[in-house]
């Protein structure tokens, strides 16, 4: 998978997900070589790749992932004022989702619409919370009837108390340092002269940076203070009230919820590659009980689409080795690359760059591409090639596929030529699809002399 970048286009498309989830499955991705998982995931993004293009993607900004929030409410913790809002938002975040499915009316999309329809929209539960909480995650003076009335009294006390330090301060002006009450521990105080500040009964409650005065708390609003301290703890209690209310009923749907956001994640993945298909100008692949692979005008989707040579591919059951041959730099790798990479990309229900694609089922992929010299592992080049190439000769089927770049290379070129013969030779017998470059002579003059291999050249065009 590395050699054929795969992590790097999976990287790319990560980038398209909007949800953290999401983001969570594409790094989890890798190839399937189950057909019916294969057929399920791109019948997926068929449709949702259709959709995409003419609708625009799935919208899925407003969800979060509350799993752990809605865990501890179904354990009965008392949820945070933010955390019921996170909630209230998901299910608008899912209804959105809903509703862009029913805009999909001329687009047939079965597999998709089916993750759509397990989406349950907790409209009672939204109502509720819309009516506790504002858009900021505050809780209302409605959400419940002894809240508003304490509030309403809070309001009046508060009143009560500017009314009274605004007559202390005008009978003691000349004692008072500043004619703004503030407040202290929840106290409402005034600033009054350090020499002064036991000769008004009530509280001292510190001095000020200078300590020419202090905060003093008049005894004339003590019992205010009081009476204000009283209704601050009943509003605690009550907000404690509403709030485990609202972690019950946010309980009670957790489970549905959490599979709500499980599916969310799915779609948020689905409709991430098929962004990047559209942006890429993609198509999904059709997938092929038989042995023919066939890619119509492909394109390497790493290199700059102004720059990018198209190609068309085909391999059959009757020419199943592809041997391409060409100057270096010219293009044989990537062609090798794109063939292995479009399989991979589709058993990962992923779009590929391309007019159309033919991809049958295999049973594995073997790759050899690329230098894997290791002083730790005590390999040459010549021996990192013939490990590759060993386990591709012990494991690979009629079913398989390998990719086998510059077989044979790296050691005396009669022996390298013996030898990528030999391998083969091996690949015909048990009818294994191979690609496989090479700048040998004798495997040209080999593959010309083999109807089952199909013998193509790179060039450049030199104008």
């Amino acid at each position: 998978e590395k050699s054929l970048e795969l992590d790097v286009i999976l990287a790319q498309v990560e980038r398209y997900c909007d949800f953290s989830s999401g983001k969570e499955r594409v790094r989890a991705i890798t190839p399937s070589f189950d057909r019916l998982v294969i057929q399920r995931d791109n019948a997926r993004i068929k449709e949702a790749l259709a959709c995409t293009v003419k609708y625009g993607p799935c919208p899925i900004t407003a969800t979060s992932d509350l799993r752990q929030t809605l865990a501890d409410a179904k354990r009965g913790r008392i949820l945070s004022p933010q955390e019921c809002l996170d909630e209230m938002r998901l299910i608008g975040g899912i209804r959105t989702a809903v509703n862009y499915a029913s805009t999909l009316v001329d687009i047939p999309h079965p597999d998709i619409g089916e993750l759509f329809d397990s989406l349950i929209v907790h409209e009672r539960l939204e109502n509720d919370l819309k009516r506790i909480f504002n858009e900021y995650g505050e809780i209302m003076d409605n959400a419940s009837k002894d809240l508003q009335s304490i509030r309403s009294s809070m309001r009046r006390i508060d009143g009560d108390i500017a009314s009274a330090a605004a007559a202390f301060v005008a009978s003691h002006s000349s004692s008072v340092v500043d004619s703004i009450v503030t407040y202290r521990n929840g106290r409402a105080v005034v600033l009054i002269r350090a020499t002064e500040k036991n000769s008004f009964g009530g509280m001292v409650y510190g001095d000020s940076a200078s300590g020419q005065a202090s905060y003093v708390e008049p005894s004339a609003l003590v019992p205010l203070n009081n009476k204000r301290a009283s209704l601050i703890e009943q509003e605690k209690e009550e907000i404690n009230r509403i709030l485990k209310q609202c972690s019950a009923w946010i309980g009670s749907v957790a489970d549905e919820e959490t599979a709500n956001i499980e599916t969310m994640a799915l779609l948020d993945e689905i409709f991430a590659k098929a962004k990047w298909g559209r942006d890429h100008d993609c198509c999904a692949a059709c997938l092929s009980e038989s042995s023919a692979l066939h890619i119509e005008k492909g394109r390497h989707p790493l290199i700059d689409p102004e720059k990018v040579v198209a190609n068309t591919y085909n391999l059959s059951s009757t020419q199943n080795i592809l041997l391409i041959t060409g100057p270096n730099t010219g293009g044989k790798t990537v062609s090798m690359k794109v063939i292995g990479l479009f399989v991979l990309m589709t058993y990962c229900g992923m779009p590929v760059p391309c007019d159309s694609a033919v991809i049958p089922y295999f049973d594995a992929i073997y790759a050899d591409i690329g230098d894997d010299q290791s002083v730790v592992s005590s390999l040459s080049s010549f021996s990192a090639h013939m490990c590759k190439q060993a386990e591709a000769i012990r494991n690979a089927t009629s079913h398989s596929l390998c990719l086998l770049d510059e077989i044979g290379s790296g050691t005396d070129p009669g022996e390298g030529e013996a030898l990528a013969i030999s391998i083969m030779n091996e690949l015909r017998q048990r009818g294994t699809m191979a690609v496989i470059t090479t700048h040998y002579n004798r495997l040209k003059a080999y593959g010309k002399r083999h109807d089952d291999i199909l013998v193509a050249s790179v060039q450049f065009d030199l104008e």
